[in-house]
């Protein structure tokens, strides 16, 4: 069923500048576009007459009216097959997490319309080694979840997250984070989100907390990779869902949400989300 997205960014994670942003047509606005989400299955008849599904087809198509520098940068993104990642957010609140490549569609190269889509071919769900969705995408009210929670490729480790932890443990579903040395460590995700004034909240919920310096955090990076604003933080105390939520600023290109722990703590929690209201709803994109 397709899914017309709100706002739309494209992003160079290797030239940060580059990133371009899409808004829902409208009349004489600047990079106004049409963006439609579709999830179309493929079938085989087997015997009997039955149906099964094979794989899937995935793929956002945009069309709108764009300047010559956005097309330009269409263009040299096309022809380089440049990886790009593709983010956003729906009227429902759901959060486009995407990679891959775009392609610019014929017959409209020379149009007032311009389009552009980034089709793929999956069987859907997570790969069972890495843990990211095989369509590389995630569209669902988790910015988290273009990754399963689930271990992936570094053991005791969740699939998708980067640490500074002393002992990872990653056993039914949850997380253990233990710092027995003197100093602290960090367990984080970075994701692109470029869309200022928007306000994000980063929830976890916590099976055990023996810690008491533990806090969970969501910070804002400029196209520079340097930190801009203030970190936005809560203090994890007992178990539980611990929230925090912060306003993008204006030079925010991605954030890194984060759960921090001090000498001898220990916590342990599951089902991260990040999501665009405060009531905490932990989903996958199982599609």
């Amino acid at each position: 069923m397709p899914t017309q997205l709100s706002k739309l960014a494209l992003v160079n994670t290797s030239d940060l500048t580059e990133t371009l942003q899409f808004s829902v047509v409208q009349e004489g606005a600047a990079e106004a576009s049409r963006q439609v989400i579709s999830i179309e299955p493929n079938t085989q008849v087997i015997e009997n007459n039955r149906e099964i599904i094979t794989s899937k087809n995935y793929n956002i198509t945009v069309t709108g009216v764009y300047s010559q520098s956005a097309k330009a940068q269409l263009y040299t993104w096309a022809d380089a097959q440049t990886n790009l990642v593709f983010t956003g957010y729906g009227l429902d609140d759901s959060i486009l997490q995407m990679e891959g490549t775009l392609q610019i569609n014929k017959g409209f190269e020379d149009n007032m319309s311009f389009r552009f889509s980034s089709a793929r071919e999956a069987k859907g769900g997570y790969d069972s080694t890495t843990g990211k969705h095989t369509a590389e995408m995630s569209y669902v009210k988790n910015g988290l979840a273009l990754f399963g929670w689930q271990e992936g490729s570094t053991t005791d480790l969740a699939a998708g997250w980067t640490d500074t932890v002393e002992t990872l443990d990653f056993t039914a579903g949850v997380q253990t984070l233990t710092d027995a040395t003197v100093g602290s460590g960090t367990m984080y995700r970075d994701i692109h989100f470029p869309f200022p004034a928007k306000t994000l909240t980063f929830s976890i919920n916590v099976t055990e907390d023996s810690a008491s310096s533990a806090l969970i955090g969501i910070q804002c990076y400029d196209d520079a990779g340097s930190t801009t604003g203030v970190q936005a933080t809560t203090a994890i105390s007992g178990t539980g869902t611990t929230q925090v939520s912060k306003t993008l600023v204006a030079a925010c290109e991605y954030v890194r949400v984060s759960i921090e722990i001090g000498s001898t703590d220990t916590v342990k929690f599951q089902n991260p989300t990040l999501q665009l209201s405060t009531d905490y709803e932990f989903v996958e994109f199982n599609t």
